[in-house]
């Protein structure tokens, strides 16, 4: 039989975090608790991060393609709304 190797929490060095900083308490208990959910074997899922990397990049391109189209600006002006509305539906 194999054995487990469990670890005994008394030797592990305690993080610290700054109880003032908010995102510094937060960023502690997320990487606590995906620390404990991986070692009890379940595997990390990443497929949101993927999908809000994919909309930043999608946001991107909407922005870059506002900034540098080929018209001046009272030409453009319906392509620039299309760009607004499409905007906020990316987020979704």
């Amino acid at each position: 039989m194999q054995e487990k190797k469990v670890e005994n929490p008394a030797n592990k060095t305690p993080k610290k975090a700054n109880l003032l900083d908010h995102n510094s308490i937060k960023h502690l208990l997320d990487e606590s608790v995906t620390e404990i959910v991986t070692s009890k074997g379940y595997p990390e899922d990443v497929r949101m991060s993927n999908i809000r990397l994919l909309i930043g990049a999608i946001i991107i391109v909407i922005a870059v393609f506002a900034q540098f189209y080929n018209k001046k600006f009272p030409e453009n002006q319906n392509f620039l709304i299309g760009c607004i509305v499409l905007y906020p539906f990316s987020f979704a």
